[in-house]
């Protein structure tokens, strides 16, 4: 009988860091959206103020990323995350316990504290210091994963709130939290390798990154660009996507199903970037992803009611929208390089995340004043000016 190959090095470890970046993205991100009718009645909330519980954890996000970056720079990512898991179970407390407009955004604040410094980039941080040529893989792999967080805690949260209430189900997602993320971050080595001088060309690369010391900077703008443009369509359109549906003259059954192709779409394209990333440069690749987006809004715009349009839309639009996700988190460390890995990560997320929290509210407007095709137009320019930096940075490569 063969023997069992032994497991990679932190095998588990990873395993564990995809587990907690499902249960942090689907109960802090997607949940919220089942409960926000429970909120409303119960608590006398408006929708606006429901959802701006989501944008003050996104602006929190940026206003602390940079600070968290250096730390994760300098001592790991261990305690950050451990104490972050701790202060999302206390921000759900709080959420279950809210009475009011206050006291309800109070906990988001908290909520948004603890996502930042247990979520966001910090898995991606932990893995690029954990481990060598293989961090973008293995990151990739985390990114997979967290995309089937929707499609588990819209379910879950909609079971619990059900069984417990809200509130009860509030107080399952801080004991998820505490009880099964706060021991997987403890676990996370103390104190990271040291990025020592690289012996070696390949060592070198994976280390300092592709860019050269003098054009950091301005790679930095343009990468930054890239990733606030695409991020205002891929945080704003799909929102809208059976609203689109529905004005190209679909019925609503028919829009609800076609806009349901979106989460295995994007699975697949992250699945199909993991698996042959290696072949094809990732950059190369995010500029296919933006001429696809771009392509496919263009397109939506000639359905006039025809749904196998609308499938081609979803399809093209949700897989370039895979490919992108993986690249805001992969591409810094493939062109900045290890070392400083976590204090880039934290300067992207400032401009990104106040991107992504005005772009609901910028994309109701735009759908609401100008209509859909003035909407998918934009979107598609866009797109564009995200791909006019990305080559911009290829180019400089």
């Amino acid at each position: 009988m063969p023997a069992l190959r032994p497991l990679p090095e932190h095998a588990w470890l990873i395993a564990g860091l995809s587990l907690t970046r499902l249960i942090g993205w689907g109960a802090n991100y997607w949940a919220p959206s089942v409960l926000a009718t429970l909120f409303v009645r119960d608590l006398g909330l408006s929708i606006q103020i429901v959802f701006g519980g989501i944008t003050v954890l996104l602006v929190i996000g940026a206003a602390v990323a940079p600070g968290l970056g250096r730390h994760a720079e300098r001592h790991g990512t261990r305690g950050l995350m451990s104490l972050g898991a701790v202060i999302c179970g206390a921000g759900f407390v709080c959420l279950a316990a809210a009475q009011g407009p206050a006291s309800y955004l109070a906990a988001w604040c908290v909520i948004g504290v603890g996502h930042a410094m247990s979520l966001a980039n910090m898995g991606s941080v932990t893995v690029a210091q954990i481990m060598d040529e293989r961090a973008r893989r293995v990151i990739g792999v985390m990114m997979l994963v967290t995309g089937l967080s929707a499609s588990l805690f819209w379910p879950l949260a909609a079971g619990l709130s059900d069984w417990l209430g809200w509130r009860g189900a509030c107080l399952v997602f801080a004991a998820m939290h505490l009880c099964i993320a706060l021991p997987i971050h403890l676990a996370i080595p103390r104190h990271r390798k040291p990025l020592a001088p690289a012996q070696d060309a390949a060592a070198a690369l994976r280390l300092n990154g592709r860019v050269p010391d003098g054009q950091r900077r301005a790679a930095f703008v343009l990468l930054a660009t890239c990733f606030c443009l695409s991020g205002l369509v891929s945080w704003g359109l799909p929102l809208h996507f059976i609203g689109l549906f529905e004005a190209s003259g679909l019925p609503l059954a028919s829009a609800v199903a076609i806009a349901s192709l979106t989460g295995p779409a994007t699975i697949a394209a992250r699945l199909i970037e993991v698996v042959a990333g290696d072949r094809v440069r990732l950059e190369r690749l995010s500029l296919y992803a933006l001429m696809l987006g771009a392509t496919a809004c263009l397109l939506q715009l000639l359905a006039h009611g025809s749904a196998l349009v609308s499938i081609a839309f979803v399809l093209l639009y949700s897989a370039g929208a895979g490919v992108l996700s993986i690249a805001r988190a992969t591409l810094p460390l493939l062109l900045f390089g290890q070392r400083g890995y976590a204090v880039m990560s934290g300067r992207l997320t400032v401009p990104q995340n106040l991107i992504f929290a005005a772009a609901p509210l910028l994309y109701a407007a735009g759908v609401e004043r100008a209509g859909t095709d003035f909407t998918l137009v934009g979107s598609a320019v866009l797109q564009l000016l995200a791909l006019a930096a990305l080559a911009g940075l290829v180019r400089r490569l």
